[in-house]
């Protein structure tokens, strides 16, 4: 894939994934806040639009700098023993890889930026906070990224017209 193509594949990709992270990790940080029922909605709007932009830079330097698709890739075709012509298997066993880093580091920056940072909760609490919501955004970033990543490597390679290696 030429550079151009993954930059902007990663730029696609990340839209989605970003949101989807965000949103889910406000809506837990608000239910367990506390927050009135009345004003669930609206906390997790402002929460997420306050996490979104983080996590999309987040992400997009994971995308650009961690090998996490290579890593992927051989975990797919080494342990997995699978091709690319497998398609869906292959795709969700290279997902596993690929969406662990992402919501690993998101998670952990995320987690502390805002309870340890914005809402001045302490060091200690932060090992609770993480663990309430990395199975759930883990989950979430695994399914939105199964099915929006390879969309968003077929608009990239169009856009860059950068033909897909034939992998049959």
């Amino acid at each position: 894939m030429k550079p151009k193509t993954k930059l902007v594949k990663v730029l696609l990709t990340n839209i989605m994934i970003a949101f989807a992270i965000s949103l889910v990790a406000s809506y837990i940080a608000i239910g367990q806040a506390g927050v009135p029922a009345e004003a669930v909605a609206p906390a997790t709007v402002f929460s997420t639009l306050k996490n979104f932009p983080m996590t999309y830079v987040i992400s997009f330097f994971i995308g650009m700098f961690i090998p996490c698709e290579q890593w992927g890739f051989g975990f797919a075709t080494g342990t997995c023993h699978l091709s690319p012509a497998d398609g869906l298997k292959f795709g969700a066993a290279l997902n596993l890889v690929v969406n662990t880093v992402y919501v690993a580091i998101n998670s952990v920056i995320l987690t502390y930026v805002n309870a340890c940072v914005l809402n001045g909760a302490p060091l200690a609490a932060f090992p609770a906070a993480w663990a309430s919501s990395i199975i759930q955004c883990w989950i979430v970033g695994y399914v939105v990224s199964l099915f929006w990543a390879p969309a968003c490597e077929k608009w990239a390679r169009q856009i860059c017209n950068d033909p897909a290696p034939d992998m049959h």
